[in-house]
């Protein structure tokens, strides 16, 4: 028993948990209440409220705390500019034919922008076996929250084929969730699960008091975000320096393998960066195939016809084969020491974590890979990459990606408010 006057303990058994929270893209469909499915209990509740907010950047204001913010400021001094002080308002014209400011713009040293944001404040309920889940840190009842929204916003998505609209994760689209809890009583116990959501509409009381039936999660910060990276030592600075003054124009292969870090560290997508690295190392062999095939003695537009329409050069590990065949001959032809790939370990590798976990995710609908296996995958990729391209000096890129992945580690992925 509690004394008066006191809130009762954390709640433990059997019982509602409501998490609030905002995603950062608005739903066409009215506020309210939506009966959705819930994988563990069969049913659950979300209620979307659309909102209007404002995001905002300034240019010279830090967070009030312990910072190096002077610093950088006193390092960035002698290339400034002066900066002219403007203020710009933009207009829009919305579709009841109202009109409505939406940016504004301060173009001064200490400027920045104030931006309309449209987001969805999220009510999600669902039925809890142990409240006392509320309590851990394991992140359970945010995981549990975003599989029911993410569900939902699935379903959103296609019916609509609204391109604004993505999954949220813990990682991606949170910064703050608040929770509440409703216990059963001894006599709903015994009830079935459309019973008991039925007695969400007679009106329940939730708890919120913090540490007394309500909780706040909040995320952790983002490394990818939080400062700027080590500077580039002298060496590596001058050949960047020199780099940049050349006619060079990025092979897809490598913005795919770009694209790849992307979706693993600040989209969080683990399927999408197996899909991008596998494409990467396609889409190289492929490169290598059509520039191998033109030094043989075949012109581009008969090489590019052979690639689309001679069978034997169909799909990847058509044209891997078909890649080692002419490699060896070119090398041959050459005076130049040929490595094989296709039989060797680095190709067994490719093979079973490349374009295994790719055929999985493509052709098998497997969503649910890991930070530590897209992060497996992007290192063979780059390795296969670099091996198939440096067989051929003549044809090897003349920048080359670097051979590994230790750049990067596991931390909470880029915040989209």
């Amino acid at each position: 028993m509690s004394a008066p006057g006191q809130a009762p303990p954390m709640p433990q058994g059997p019982g509602f948990i409501t998490a609030i929270l905002d995603i950062p893209f608005s739903l066409a469909i009215p506020n309210g209440q939506y009966t959705v499915f819930d994988p563990v209990k069969g049913m659950a509740i979300v209620q979307p409220m659309m909102k209007e907010g404002s995001r905002t950047f300034f240019r010279d204001t830090p967070i009030t705390g312990p910072t190096s913010f002077d610093d950088l400021k006193r390092k960035a001094q002698e290339y400034e500019r002066p900066r002219l002080a403007h203020s710009y308002v933009v207009v829009s014209r919305l579709t009841d034919g109202t009109q409505k400011a939406t940016l504004n713009i301060h173009s001064g040293a200490g400027g920045g922008f104030a931006e309309t944001k449209y987001y969805t404040e999220v009510q999600v309920t669902f039925l809890e076996d142990d409240l006392g889940v509320l309590g851990r840190q394991d992140g359970s009842v945010l995981q549990r929250t975003t599989d029911i929204l993410n569900r939902f916003l699935d379903k959103y998505r296609l019916f609509t084929e609204d391109y604004r609209v993505g999954r949220v994760s813990s990682e991606r689209n949170f910064y703050f969730a608040m929770c509440h809890t409703s216990p059963l009583t001894s006599e709903e116990r015994g009830l079935s699960t459309p019973q008991l959501f039925a007695t969400l509409s007679n009106g329940r009381t939730f708890l919120h008091q913090l540490g007394h039936g309500g909780g706040n999660i909040l995320r952790q910060h983002s490394l990818e975000h939080l400062g700027p990276r080590s500077q580039l030592a002298t060496e590596a600075l001058l050949t960047l320096t020199q780099f940049l003054q050349t006619d060079y124009e990025m092979p897809l292969s490598y913005d795919l393998i770009m694209e790849a870090y992307r979706s693993l560290q600040l989209g969080r997508d683990y399927k999408l960066t197996i899909v991008h690295a596998a494409t990467a190392v396609e889409v190289h062999v492929l490169h290598l195939l059509h520039g191998v095939l033109v030094a043989s003695g075949d012109t581009p537009a008969d090489a590019w016809a052979k690639l689309e329409n001679d069978p034997e050069y169909e799909g990847v590990s058509k044209r891997l084969k078909r890649l080692e065949t002419h490699t060896k001959s070119y090398c041959e032809q050459n005076g130049l020491p040929y490595a094989p790939f296709v039989g060797g370990a680095l190709y067994d590798r490719w093979k079973r974590i490349v374009a295994g976990k790719r055929n999985r995710a493509v052709h098998a609908g497997v969503a649910g890979f890991t930070w530590n296996e897209a992060a497996e995958v992007i290192a063979t990729a780059k390795e296969a990459i670099i091996f198939l391209d440096q067989r051929i000096p003549a044809l090897s890129n003349y920048f080359q990606l670097g051979p590994d992945v230790r750049g990067i580690r596991e931390s909470a992925g880029g915040i989209l408010f």
